[in-house]
């Protein structure tokens, strides 16, 4: 049941009318957070994907994942305001939630097949030569070659492994600010 008071509409919470309304923001939900996270992943994955291909050293390639992880975090806090906007100015923190989450595992999720693809496929010794160079810089290149040597047998089975691990990395990463950012704006 609907009525109106100052010009608003306000549901009264029948059971029906409560699913009808949870309906109604997760499709709101969906529609204001896929585009944008397929924006998102395609610049991430434009980013890692031209990192790669001019070879560029261990720093800069690493350190654009803190680039990326930062514009992240303000496209969660923009999605989160504006679904708030959208919802006359009320948010729950799952509601909150469910916007940060399902924005980084969209974003999560393709990165994640991109660079299994491209690791597996296009230059498998990629990852290896940026960890060693990275860890040269820290006088720990011998250790961490050891390391590796005896990873070599298991790389194959744990490729697939290691596309839901970064996709539970990306997810965790939403939960966290999609709480802190959840818990700010429910409140003003």
């Amino acid at each position: 049941m609907v009525f109106k008071q100052n010009n608003k509409d306000y549901f009264c919470c029948t059971s029906a009318n409560y699913t009808t309304l949870k309906t109604t923001n997760s499709l709101n939900i969906k529609n204001l957070v896929f585009p944008v996270a397929i924006v998102f992943a395609l610049a991430r994955i434009l980013l890692d994907l031209g990192l790669k291909l001019i070879e560029t050293s261990a720093i800069p390639y690493y350190s654009s994942f803190i680039i990326a992880a930062v514009f992240e975090i303000i496209a969660i806090v923009y999605l989160i305001k504006k679904f708030k906007k959208s919802n006359e100015e009320q948010l729950s923190l799952s509601e909150a939630l469910i916007v940060g989450v399902m924005f980084m595992v969209i974003v999560g999720t393709l990165f994640a097949l991109q660079s299994f693809l491209y690791d597996t496929y296009i230059d498998p010794e990629f990852q290896k030569n940026a960890a060693l160079e990275f860890a040269n810089l820290y006088g720990k290149g011998a250790d961490v070659e050891k390391m590796m040597i005896g990873e070599e047998n298991i790389q194959a089975t744990s490729s697939i492994f290691s596309i839901f691990t970064s996709i539970l990395k990306f997810s965790l990463l939403g939960i966290l600010i999609s709480f802190i950012v959840g818990s700010i704006l429910r409140n003003r």
